[in-house]
């Protein structure tokens, strides 16, 4: 594990670097790298991420900026809820690609007495530093801006500068968790605001994609408050959220049909594809856009579904097709160079041979078709080895995939038979039906 810590007045302190704008501020960050960062966020000297502070009844909002469209929106900052892995967009906050940050305010309740502002990052590139200056108001001066824009200036609008944050690493790759703790050092509070102003840079100037990837920020005030109804009410294993407010017309069926195949589905395509030292996402979102081209798409835990292709299909392959979606989910093999036709044969093994009822099951031409063909010949042909030669054939596969060990060489260590040769037998059993 790397802990870095940074203390005012200093540069660099280890490989972070932050300023304060006064002296009796400090501000303490740790960065957390490869199996030393969790979901749960645990650091050596920020402390860990709470459902229960005052930021839980507080609103956000975007004051400057625009808020990227793949992220989860403003309300995962207090949600008491954490990104699960280094690349959960929908989990997280950020600002626009290509864009320059913007500015988040944080309305509490009334003026508290605050003892600390935490801030939580996660990437595995250059969006997981902080970079931003944290100001804050009562909210009582004549001249008081409660939205001010990005060229304005705070302190001319009846905020203060309380601290500036910089978690950017001197050297090396910026990728890692991140938390970042604004306190005064004597223990005294820091103030009694009503209003918190983060005014948010790029962890990366020029990059398209260098704008941080936010997963909560914490308000301690010396008080535990009720956990926000998110928090409280993920008990459950898995937590699956679909978003049809571009398709309201969908609902009916999302709650009849899809929702109900989903949550029984995607637990048992989890235990369908175990791993060492793995553990499957437990909260993802599938989301119906209104002008998407195609089918559906799978990006980390967010499935994007094509509204209009599935209006004309409830009846049909809808279901299914979000079902093959899940297991691009659990498969998480995060562009480890393996051969696609077999990650998508993959899908379509669990899809077609397991969910779908066997009257669907397709049945490939063996005088074109070729098992690098991928999806429905592909699931085809994995089920025959299943079948012949090796009941636990997709488990092994899956496994070597996710590790980036996946090789030709497998299918004749695992069944004696080069993938080819399993191929062929499978043609000559087509030929015969």
């Amino acid at each position: 594990m790397k802990y870095s810590i940074i203390l005012a007045g200093a540069l660099f302190a280890l490989s972070l670097a932050s300023t304060t704008s006064r002296a009796e501020v400090k501000v303490v960050s740790d960065r957390n790298e490869g199996a030393a960062a969790t979901a749960a966020f645990k650091f050596k000297s920020v402390p860990a991420p709470s459902a229960t502070d005052a930021a839980t009844k507080g609103r956000f909002s975007v004051v400057a900026g625009e808020m990227d469209p793949n992220g989860g929106g403003i309300e995962v900052l207090n949600d008491g809820r954490l990104p699960e892995d280094e690349d959960e967009p929908d989990a997280n906050f950020f600002f626009n690609a290509g864009t320059s940050g913007g500015r988040l305010v944080l309305e509490l309740e009334e003026a508290r007495e605050i003892l600390r502002v935490n801030t939580y990052s996660w990437h595995s590139g250059g969006r997981g530093p902080q970079v931003y200056k944290l100001y804050a108001a009562d909210g009582t001066a004549k001249d008081f801006n409660a939205k001010p824009a990005r060229a304005d200036d705070p302190e001319k609008a009846g905020w203060k500068l309380v601290a500036s944050v910089d978690t950017r690493p001197k050297e090396g790759e910026p990728g890692g968790q991140y938390g970042a703790s604004i306190l005064d050092p004597s223990g005294a509070p820091l103030g009694k605001y009503r209003y918190l102003l983060f005014d948010i840079s790029p962890a990366r100037e020029g990059d398209r994609f260098g704008n941080t990837f936010f997963g909560e920020i914490d308000v301690d005030d010396g008080k535990a408050y009720a956990a926000p109804p998110a928090a409280a009410a993920a008990s459950g294993k898995y937590e699956i959220v679909i978003d049809s407010s571009e398709m309201p017309e969908l609902q009916d069926w999302i709650e009849k049909t899809l929702r109900p195949a989903l949550e029984k589905w995607y637990p048992i395509i989890v235990d369908s594809l175990p791993s060492e030292g793995y553990t499957a996402p437990r909260r993802l979102t599938v989301v119906f856009r209104k002008n998407m081209r195609g089918v559906a798409a799978t990006g980390g835990r967010r499935i994007s579904c094509a509204g209009d292709w599935f209006k004309k299909n409830l009846e049909g392959e809808a279901a299914g097709a979000v079902v093959h979606e899940l297991v691009h989910v659990a498969q998480s093999y995060r562009g480890r160079g393996n051969p696609g036709w077999l990650v998508e044969g993959v899908a379509d093994y669990i899809r077609w041979f397991k969910y779908e009822p066997e009257s669907k099951r397709p049945r490939p031409n063996p005088a074109r078709a070729k098992y690098t063909d991928s999806y429905r010949t592909t699931g085809a042909f994995l089920n025959y080895v299943t079948e012949t030669h090796d009941k636990d054939i997709v488990k092994k596969l899956n496994a070597a995939m996710r590790q980036g060990k996946y090789s030709p060489d497998l299918w004749k260590e695992i069944t004696g038979k080069t993938v080819d040769e399993l191929w062929a037998e499978y043609v000559k059993t087509l030929e015969k039906r």
